[in-house]
């Protein structure tokens, strides 16, 4: 067991222009991880992505928040929960065009290697560990391809596709 406090007056992990974050990563190896985010008033730094390693679920703890994927976008509110399947279908960014901060707790679920892709901008990453981990062994293999936003069968682009990944061969 690891016991964290999502209220602790901690310092913060990362500090980014509108936004900060707390993280509750992964503990002993689990599968499952947490993020907490504070988006400030007039916040609008996320890119529509979608994972292909890793389920995520998003809980509205304070304020109000716009969240967007390719469908269009919603308004959420404190108590509000968002859950974000694999693939297309899990595709979100997150914007505060408010003047209160906003707070969200992400949790995860998945492991690496992980697929990110970002359909608007036509490109996916691959890593096999948390790029913004400071380097050990494993010096994290990130690649970034070409992503087909319109492939009609919801599998990464062709350019993925010339790995020759086992669940793509024909």
């Amino acid at each position: 067991m690891n016991r964290q406090n999502l209220f602790a007056d901690t310092p913060w992990d990362v500090e980014d222009a509108g936004s900060r974050s707390r993280i509750f990563w992964r503990p002993d190896d689990a599968r499952m991880g947490a993020t907490l985010y504070e988006l400030g008033p007039g916040y609008d730094g996320d890119r529509v992505h979608m994972h292909y390693g890793a389920e995520e679920m998003f809980f509205v703890l304070s304020g109000r928040v716009v969240v967007r994927n390719l469908e269009g976008e919603e308004d959420l509110a404190a108590g509000d929960f968002l859950f974000c399947p694999e693939g297309r279908a899990g595709s979100h960014a997150f914007s505060n065009p408010h003047d209160e901060p906003a707070r969200i707790l992400a949790m995860s679920a998945g492991g690496y290697p992980d697929v990110v892709a970002y359909p608007e901008d036509n490109y996916a990453w691959v890593a096999t560990r948390v790029p913004e981990l400071p380097p050990g062994g494993d010096p994290g293999i990130i690649a970034r391809f070409d992503f087909d936003a319109d492939c009609p069968d919801d599998r990464v682009s062709r350019g993925m596709r010339m790995l020759r990944f086992p669940w793509d061969m024909d």
